[in-house]
């Protein structure tokens, strides 16, 4: 899987030419504050819309709250594939190396589309090999970032038929086994002499004034340039009026026979299903759709505003998992963590 050594919980770093220290940094700091300043809003606007719409709406109101949903939605993922873009681009790319179960991320990865398919008239089925893996190492968030702009245009390009995503082990006649994802639409499809052109930055198959997709034509390239970091690559075919496939391959990372720590979670289980959540926030929209979440399910949430208020919380009382913003004033989360 992704990555270039071995090691569960390590952390691989690819180098990319020598920059300005100073660059680097303004560069980075540029990031983490586009991630923290404008995507916490937007991630607050569309939880507060999903909440509403499971409350009583009138026909109207419904809709107009959906709409909104949709909006909000198409501006975060072009808002996820400019930061993506930037981070490929301002510095060294940091790959996790841990151990994950790879059946499981895929069928959860594509549940969270299949909602927005079935909304548009669509199906979208995932289809695993019975012979894949069950655990592999590598990084399951970088995994999910390459195959992400690859259901989005399917879905978004698809306008009756099916998706699907499918995995499967491929072992090469020379070299190691690789993970093969391909993703199938029976969309519009790609005209021939456009398929080289689509993992180039901000390319659009249809633009000016008759344009009728919205994006930054940012995706593909964030996908393939990742899954080359990755030790691997996305190949296109397509027929215009048929459908398109895109296939990913990259290398596979089986974990040591190490026997796993069956103690591992005893700690947590040992309260029954409720459990008593600490969530530390300092963001007061963050913290209200956390907790409508949490408590719907039965667990018992108490708040902390800060690093330092959710230290004095944790110090005065036993919780079963205490949920741990970053980037907070005064005492950061990695601070209070420590």
């Amino acid at each position: 899987m992704p990555g270039t050594s071995s090691g569960a919980g390590t952390t691989i770093e690819t180098h990319r030419p020598s920059q300005s220290g100073e660059i680097r940094r303004l560069a980075d700091e540029f990031l983490a504050s586009l991630n923290h300043d404008i995507r916490t809003p937007l991630t607050g606007l569309i939880g507060m819309i999903d909440l509403l719409l499971e409350t009583p709406l009138t026909g109207d109101q419904q809709e107009y709250v959906e709409t909104a949903r949709l909006c909000a939605g198409e501006l975060l993922e072009m808002l996820n594939s400019a930061l993506d873009y930037t981070a490929l681009h301002s510095g060294p790319i940091t790959f996790d190396k841990a151990e994950f179960n790879l059946p499981e991320t895929l069928e959860a990865f594509a549940g969270e589309y299949r909602a927005k398919a079935e909304a548009k008239g669509l199906t979208l089925a995932c289809r695993l090999d019975p012979a894949l893996p069950e655990h592999v190492v590598g990084d399951a968030h970088r995994l999910k970032q390459v195959l992400g702009p690859l259901l989005s245009n399917a879905l978004k390009f698809t306008h009756r038929g099916a998706i699907e995503l499918a995995a499967a082990v491929e072992s090469p006649a020379e070299g190691e086994p690789q993970l093969v994802v391909r993703v199938r639409d029976t969309g519009i499809g790609i005209p021939e002499e456009q398929l080289s052109a689509i993992f180039e930055a901000f390319c659009q198959l249809d633009t000016g004034l008759s344009r009728t997709h919205v994006g930054l034509g940012l995706g593909l390239t964030v996908a393939q340039r990742l899954a080359v970091l990755m030790g691997g690559k996305i190949e296109a075919s397509s027929r215009v009026g048929e459908g398109s496939t895109f296939t990913v391959r990259l290398p596979l990372e089986l974990p040591s026979l190490a026997t796993p720590d069956s103690s591992a979670g005893e700690a947590v289980s040992a309260g029954g299903d409720r459990r008593r959540i600490l969530l530390v926030e300092d963001n007061e929209v963050a913290r209200k759709i956390i907790t409508h979440v949490l408590r719907r399910t039965g667990h018992a949430i108490e708040c902390a505003s800060g690093g330092l208020e959710g230290i004095e919380a944790a110090a005065a009382a036993r919780y079963d998992l205490i949920l741990m913003d970053i980037q907070m004033p005064e005492v950061n989360g990695l601070e209070a963590a420590a």
